[in-house]
Order: C-alpha cells, then sequence, then structure tokens
C-alpha cells in the first residue's frame, strides 16, 4: 500500500502546478482549522517535497497561532519539538526543523491541535506513516484533536494498523477538512 500512494505522490512531483495548486487548498483549510480551533499553541510537521502542504505550509500555519511546535527527528526513534522560527536548519533524518530549545513530547498537551503527515488514512481514523512509528509514540496518551494532511485519494476505506497505531481526530485534503 505504502508503494501505491508513494507512486501517486511522485507522478504529482512530475506535474508541479497541480501540486501546487493541491498544496495551496490543504494549507488554506489548515489554517482555516487552526483559526477555528482558537490554536494559541499547535504543532505540524515541515512537508518533504512529496509530501502534501507544499514549500509555505509551516509559514501559512505560524500565522495562525501563537506558538508552531515542529518536530525533530532523533536517534532512538523519538521525536522532540522546538518552536517554528523562519530559520530552520536541515536535521538528522534531512528534515527541516528549527534550532531552538527543545522540548519532549509533553509540550504537545499545550496545544489545540497536532498536524501530522500520513502516506494514507482510513474513514475510522487510522493512518499509514512511514512505519517508523515516531508519531504513534509522540501521540500516545495524549488528549489534543490530531489532524493527518493527505491528498483526497488517499482517504481510503482501509489502512493496515497495529495496536499500537494512534487514530485521528480529523483528515485535511484539497477538498476540505473531515471530522472522523
Amino acid at each position: 500500500m505504502r508503494d501505491e500512494h508513494h507512486a501517486y505522490r511522485g507522478h504529482l512531483r512530475a506535474h508541479p502546478e497541480l501540486k501546487r495548486d493541491l498544496d495551496r487548498a490543504i494549507s488554506a483549510h489548515a489554517v482555516r482549522y487552526l483559526l477555528a480551533a482558537g490554536a494559541v499553541n499547535a504543532a505540524a510537521y515541515h512537508p518533504l517535497a512529496s509530501e502534501p502542504g507544499g514549500a509555505g505550509f509551516v509559514a501559512e500555519l505560524a500565522t495562525a497561532c501563537r506558538t508552531l511546535f515542529l518536530p525533530i527527528s532523533l536517534a532512538d526513534g523519538v521525536l522532540a519539538w522546538a518552536p517554528y522560527t523562519a530559520a530552520l536548519v536541515p536535521g538528522a533524518l534531512g528534515i527541516a526543523e528549527p534550532a531552538g530549545a527543545r522540548f519532549n513530547s509533553r509540550v504537545l498537551r499545550s496545544c489545540r491541535a497536532i498536524i501530522v503527515p500520513a502516506l494514507a488514512v482510513d474513514r475510522s481514523g487510522m493512518r499509514l506513516g512511514k512505519g517508523a512509528g515516531y508519531y504513534d509514540r509522540a501521540l500516545a496518551g495524549l488528549e489534543v484533536p490530531t489532524i493527518a494532511v493527505v491528498y483526497a485519494r488517499e482517504l481510503v476505506d482501509a489502512v493496515p494498523h497495529d495496536p499500537h497505531d494512534v487514530p485521528v481526530d480529523a483528515v485535511i485534503t484539497e477538498d476540505g477538512i473531515l471530522e472522523l
């Protein structure tokens, strides 16, 4: 299933105008979600080139809240979090991340929304990630609305999942926001 979704994202990268239009719509819906949630603090991810959201995603989200936390991937499979600033640096996994003070995942309790990446999401809220479990570990036990961002065709009937996988509460696609 992951290969199928990677292939679709490869198709979008080969059609940059289409990807840009989809990403703009996704960003607008994500900003609208944060504003409606009254998100003083929120957390999100910095999209890779193939991921939904596009290059301006994080900067746009930051306009909708006071503090936007971004993840920092640590060697032990754990995520630390740091407030977004425009000065991002390449992290250990090649993902852009903030260079400021780091916090453990308890900081997510201060957030009104956590926006996470996914390759696919099913209608029960189970998300298919890259398989390393970083986000499932960070989200375990939190009672903060979690929103996955995918392209509309990546919202599917079912994804494979394990007992430790943490479901999301909503999905944002280019078509809008779907509460699950």
